[in-house]
Order: structure tokens, then sequence, then C-alpha cells
């Protein structure tokens, strides 16, 4: 997830200071995100809408079954 947040600040034109600012972190929450460390689920989740993504995150226990 980590390098597709990366790619997507790139594509629009954003620095790792830009999207921090964005979102009223710092700049080293930007890079763990992108290297894939630990950060805070509701920081991932608003740099993807940020970014103007989409996720859809299912939980391993579940027996949902995601089909096309």
């Amino acid at each position: 997830m980590g390098r597709a947040i990366s790619d997507a600040r790139k594509e629009a034109g954003l620095t790792q200071q830009d999207l921090a600012e964005r979102l009223k972190v710092t700049r080293g929450s930007i890079v763990r995100l992108e290297r894939g460390e630990a950060v805070s689920l509701v920081v991932a989740m608003q740099a993807i809408r940020v970014l103007g993504r989409d996720v859809a995150l299912v939980p391993r226990f579940s027996k949902l079954q995601v089909r096309p």
C-alpha cells in the first residue's frame, strides 16, 4: 500500500511535505506510510482520500468472498 500511496502522491504533483500539511501530520509520518511501516489507519485512509483514491478493507476472519 505504501508504494501505491507514494505513486499517487507523485502523480498528484505533491511532495511528502505537501501531503503531510494537508493531513496535519509530520513529514516523517508520510515517510513511514510510504515505506509500509506502522502508521495510524486513520492517517492512511485520509491520505488515500486526499489523493483521490479508494480502498476496500476486508477482515481476514471474514467469510465474505469478494467477486468482480
